[in-house]
């Protein structure tokens, strides 16, 4: 099967598309004088020159929040020079209480040391460059809310000698600790951003969903659109479809793990449902060689009646459709055709009626004739479905714009698909994101930035708020620790036709995970793991 293969922008593109945008958000408050004259010495060029950095910023400013009470957010903190030094480096980092001041007056912010109790160093202060190397490994810095009264803390760091001030050498560390309001727990209505969420049941509970805590706010001052949990379709997988060699059926095949879950949907499902969630299950191929693009029409009707009866038995709300990993080109399963999948489509929705959710994954082959209702077999695919959305969220590539109305655009992904035929622009997601691991260089760290989202929501070429993203997680220790949750909430801000890169820094709106639930345990206890399976 082919697969269309990503068109990388380069790192300087991306450079410069960070640095305009900086100067269009530093343009409402700030004149720019632009001097002429003599280029800078060639010493200077020449000269090597370091930064203390976090994977959480491109400034020197790591924004956290946290609800009062057991909880804690994880970040990093690395030390980066523009060339290997003649020698390997030692930097310790320190804590500088006497920034604070300034700090605060800088800002216009009221802002209270961090109390020493309150943060922890779990790698140690000590930052070491090796004489062939620009960037140190980064370190962790773990922030807690126990014992904090709400209010505004900061935790100033740096590895400039005692008694100097250097920007470049220091990070700030700010939370904001928030009391408990009635409330907290609703469920955002998707006026502004519609989530689409995937959880892996062979990984996770559903209920992992409920710990999804947001904040939009106000870029300055401290006004809060709304603060609630998040996700108003969550897809259950893993499920896939299988070919039984001794009957030739096409099998629903749910697993231990699917099949635990829905025996217990009382726990796991409905108390989702009752928050005003929508649970629904999501299928795929089961690499047996036969999949969604190769069905005949009694394998259709037998595999359609399977998946009604788990529906009703259960009362889930519907059904996603994902065709990858079927594993087509086995030796003796059939050929692929066009036929089949726009006849499942058909047969899926005529089978829940017009009350269940019927949703389509778009992904490579299998969906890109979606748009000819000749290859389709005269069948109108986007007629018979809800929503449907893009399926490109590999964590090793950059964000994906799939947009089938503006292919031509420079920040649309290489990536194509046409409009799905009888499919309504409005219910169809452009954007399916990855969850990022922390970024390990600099040529990483820009090449995940969907900085480019931007342009295509200034232009109005968003056609709805539906945001999309990958297998939902919770915090380990692991190489996510730092990143996941920040990564998280950058999306949202990209995606908002709020935000401050588009309304300003006045006017502009940004989004702040609350990491509080996620990392408090039924125990009491402040801790990783939470929502992992637990049968």
């Amino acid at each position: 099967m082919k697969t269309n293969h990503k068109l990388f922008r380069t790192i300087g593109a991306m450079l410069l598309a960070v640095t305009v945008l900086a100067g269009f958000t530093a343009c409402e408050t700030d004149p720019v004088e632009q001097n002429g004259g003599k280029l800078p010495d060639k010493e200077a060029i020449e000269s090597t020159y370091g930064q203390l950095r976090s994977n959480a910023t491109t400034g020197n400013t790591v924004e956290m929040l946290l609800t009062a009470g057991t909880g804690f957010v994880t970040r990093d903190f690395y030390y980066q020079q523009t060339k290997p030094a003649a020698d390997g480096t030692t930097l310790t980092l320190r804590i500088d209480e006497s920034l604070v001041e300034g700090f605060n007056a800088t800002n216009g912010v009221e802002c209270q040391l961090l109390p020493t109790s309150n943060y922890e160093f779990p790698d140690g202060q000590t930052l070491e460059l090796t004489a062939e190397g620009q960037r140190s490994a980064a370190k962790r810095v773990r922030i807690l809310a126990e014992g904090l009264t709400a209010g505004e803390y900061l935790l100033p760091v740096t590895v400039a000698a005692e008694g100097s001030a250097d920007e470049s050498q220091t990070l700030y560390y700010t939370l904001t600790v928030r009391d408990p309001q009635p409330g907290d727990y609703e469920l955002h209505d998707g006026s502004d951003l519609f989530f689409v969420f995937y959880i892996n049941t062979d990984q996770y509970q559903p209920l992992l969903v409920q710990d999804y805590l947001l904040e939009k706010k106000q870029v300055r001052g401290s006004n809060v659109a709304w603060y609630g949990t998040v996700g108003n379709i969550i897809n259950l997988r893993t499920i896939t479809v299988k070919y039984n060699e001794f009957s030739g059926r096409a099998m629903l095949d749910l697993g231990s793990d699917m099949t635990y879950v829905l025996g217990h949907a009382s726990k796991y499902i409905w108390p989702l449902q009752e928050q005003g969630r929508t649970v629904c299950l999501s299928l795929e191929g089961g690499g047996t060689g036969l999949g969604f693009c190769n069905l005949t029409d009694e394998q259709i009707a037998d595999f359609v009646a399977q998946v009604k009866a788990v529906v009703e038995t259960y009362n889930l709300d519907g059904i996603n459709l994902w065709d990858r990993n079927a594993g087509y080109g086995k030796e003796g399963m059939p050929e692929t055709n066009t036929t089949s999948y726009p006849k499942l489509v058909k047969a899926m929705r005529e089978a829940l009626g017009s009350e269940k959710l019927l949703t389509l994954t778009v992904y490579e082959e299998p969906t890109s004739t979606f748009w000819d209702t000749e290859a389709t077999g005269g069948i109108e695919v986007g007629k018979y479905l809800d929503y449907a959305w893009s399926g490109y969220n590999k964590n090793t590539e950059a964000v994906q714009l799939l947009d089938p109305w503006h292919p031509n655009e420079s920040y649309v992904s290489a990536y194509t698909q046409k409009p799905i035929a009888g499919l309504d622009a409005s219910k169809f997601g452009c954007v399916n994101f990855p969850i990022f691991p922390v970024a390990t260089s600099e040529a990483e760290s820009m090449m995940r930035d969907p900085v480019f989202l931007v342009d295509w929501v200034s232009n109005g070429q968003k056609p709805n708020n539906i945001i999309v993203f990958d297998d939902l997680r919770t915090n380990l220790q692991d190489n996510y620790e730092t990143a996941w949750d920040i990564t998280f909430a950058g999306c949202c801000r990209f995606m908002d036709e709020e935000n401050q890169y588009i309304l300003g820094s006045r006017n502009g709106y940004t989004y702040r995970f609350d990491n509080h639930e996620l990392t408090s345990l039924p125990t009491g206890l402040s801790g990783y793991g939470k929502w992992q399976k637990d049968w």
